[in-house]
């Protein structure tokens, strides 16, 4: 486990046996973004939590937390109490999180930090990335230098390959200096993304 400062307000927590990227907002309130096993450790105020899809590794820590609202796809919000869609049995546990969902819109504020919803599909049906103030939260989607699986339960190759081409032309969008925050692995900015990941350079054939 270890801790990465992203900036003043932001820092990623690498939890779990497959090292999975976690990030906490320190605003008012708290945002969690994808919360790991070991999560409570460096959060013990309410907080806000968001999910940029259901796989276990980044919804296993919302028992370690004081969750005041939970947001996740609407596709995507039934995983998290059935282990066989939310993949915890493959870790041989059954990870059940009951409490009430709010589904994500493509806009909305949080404090005094406005996000903007990105509908992501492939990895996972509900995938979204986030972004605000200069940041992206692109969780399971896109990596450094490569993306999500697509052979997992509610995966999809044809439709990740449609996605890539929709991040490839929004990333185009944004200030190269921006920053993208991955699932797992390296965090990288959105140029580096752009000229290191094989798959998004594959769009461009």
């Amino acid at each position: 486990m270890c801790i990465l400062h992203i900036n003043d307000s932001i820092r990623c927590v690498v939890t779990g046996p497959i090292g999975t990227n976690s990030y906490v907002i320190e605003s008012n309130p708290t945002i969690v973004i994808d919360p790991g096993y070991g999560i409570g450790t460096f959060v013990q105020k309410p907080c806000i939590v968001l999910l940029t899809h259901g796989h276990f590794d980044h919804i296993c820590g919302l028992k370690e937390l004081r969750v005041e609202r939970l947001y996740i796809s609407e596709q995507e919000a039934s995983w998290l109490v059935d282990p066989s869609l939310n993949l915890s049995l493959y870790f041989g546990e059954r990870f059940v999180f009951n409490c009430e969902v709010e589904y994500l819109p493509e806009n909305f504020t949080m404090g005094k930090l406005d996000f903007k919803v990105y509908r992501t599909p492939g990895h996972t049906p509900g995938s979204v990335m986030f972004k605000t103030n200069g940041v992206i939260f692109s969780g399971d989607t896109i990596f450094l230098d490569s993306i999500g699986r697509t052979d997992l339960p509610g995966g999809d190759e044809a439709t990740m390959r449609k996605t890539l081409m929709f991040v490839k032309e929004l990333l185009s969008s944004f200030e190269p200096h921006e920053l993208v925050l991955p699932g797992h692995g390296e965090i990288g900015t959105v140029e580096e993304v752009l000229r290191d990941n094989l798959f998004l350079r594959e769009e461009e054939r």
